[in-house]
């Protein structure tokens, strides 16, 4: 009797061993493909940060040697925002840029800090706790896409160069509007924060950051020219004074949204760590000289604690003596409760530094520092809660701009 022979196929054995390889080979692969799309972003966020200096050093030559700041220079002159507009008859509009809505109505979206009345946080580059007018931790540091220097950029407010592709959280929400043809998207209002940040201290007077051995912090409402911003090349420490860097915590942070946020502000609910919130924490930063590299916040901690050291515990390389504290910048919800302010509250502002460079990272144990929970819910900011403050469709009716 002729043998039938057996069609053409695995039998379950055979599927289940192949099944089995595919398997034990993704394991392999994955956390390999998962690193070349951590890195891949890492380069990418890179050349961001080098497009923006070249935009940096344009804007300034085109204005006479001065960096980017929404403040108006005299305005500590006249104590107060509202008495700055009553002078004036108004302040210069922080603008976002030109937009179309389906009707085909093209207007210049703003926002107006002496219309609405409410939080002035497009006026100052952050707000200290106990500030007039002012969001502690909130300000136009955080919005270097407005028209005034995305005009250097791609003239748009929603540009990929403002996004680095591993901070997720922004740049999920952002993806859809990089395509938009205006230069500033409605869908975007309230504004989708992007990936890197100004450094406030360095766009108030160094006055304002000064030592603690020269006196120390002073209020910039107490100093007629606590507003005006310093050039582009005062920096004195050009290769150590850090002048962008991506805000949230990118490369491997312990979670996409940090849970003592409790549901709190931007990002549809979800506040990400801060690059501040934590040791393990490495930013793609941009310096003064216009180099831009990893900044790894152990050899931040590092330098700080030699500079305490020769100091006597005067003074740091980030301020300790501003209305923010010891605590420094929301360092009591960060994940492990490392004391890291640089870049936001740096001593001596434009003048001080942020590193030393090379310096060797200090092996810091879990008891070192223990984790503190917030001792009170974050100022509230949220765009629905202070939507005079943050409202950028305040237009002039002809979309003439202002």
């Amino acid at each position: 009797m002729k043998r039938t022979p057996r069609a053409a196929g695995f039998s379950r054995i055979e599927l289940l061993a192949v099944l089995l390889i595919v398997a034990v080979l993704a394991a392999i692969a994955l956390p390999a493909i998962g690193k070349a799309r951590q890195s891949s972003g890492v380069e990418q966020s890179l050349a961001n940060l080098v497009t923006l200096s070249v935009a940096h050093v344009m804007y300034a030559a085109d204005w006479n040697g001065r960096q980017v700041t929404w403040a108006v220079d005299d305005l500590g002159f006249y104590n107060s925002v509202q008495n700055y507009c009553d002078a004036h008859g108004g302040y210069p509009p922080l603008l976002a840029g030109w937009g179309c809505n389906t009707d085909g109505n093209c207007l210049l979206y703003a926002y107006r800090p002496c219309v609405g009345g409410g939080h002035n946080w497009a006026v100052h580059p952050i707000g200290f706790p106990g500030m007039q007018q002012a969001v502690p931790g909130f300000g136009n540091f955080r919005i270097p896409n407005s028209k005034a220097f995305h005009d250097y950029v791609n003239g748009r407010f929603y540009d990929p160069t403002f996004y680095a592709p591993n901070d997720t959280v922004p740049y999920d929400l952002a993806l859809p509007l990089f395509g938009d043809p205006n230069e500033f998207n409605t869908e975007g209002n309230p504004p989708i924060w992007v990936s890197y940040v100004l450094s406030p201290a360095a766009m108030y007077d160094p006055d304002v950051m000064r030592s603690n051995a020269a006196g120390g912090w002073q209020n910039p409402w107490d100093l007629d020219y606590g507003f005006q911003s310093p050039g582009l090349f005062q920096a004195q420490y050009p290769d150590l004074k850090t002048q962008m860097i991506e805000h949230n915590w990118v490369q491997g942070p312990p979670a996409d949204c940090n849970p003592n946020w409790e549901g709190y502000g931007f990002f549809d609910g979800c506040e990400p760590y801060y690059f501040n919130h934590g040791i393990d924490s490495t930013p793609v930063t941009l310096f003064y000289d216009g180099h831009v590299r990893l900044l790894p916040n152990t050899e931040v901690f590092a330098a700080d604690q030699q500079i305490l050291k020769q100091t006597g515990g005067v003074d740091g390389l980030w301020h300790r003596g501003t209305p923010f504290g010891e605590d420094g910048y929301y360092i009591s919800y960060g994940y492990d409760g490392v004391p890291l302010s640089h870049h936001i509250l740096t001593t001596d502002g434009i003048l001080g530094r942020d590193t030393l460079g090379g310096m060797p990272p200090i092996a810091l144990s879990p008891s070192t520092f223990q984790f503190r929970r917030p001792p009170q819910r974050p100022p509230d900011i949220s765009p629905v809660a202070q939507s005079n403050s943050f409202d950028f469709t305040l237009t002039t009716s002809d979309g003439d701009q202002p």
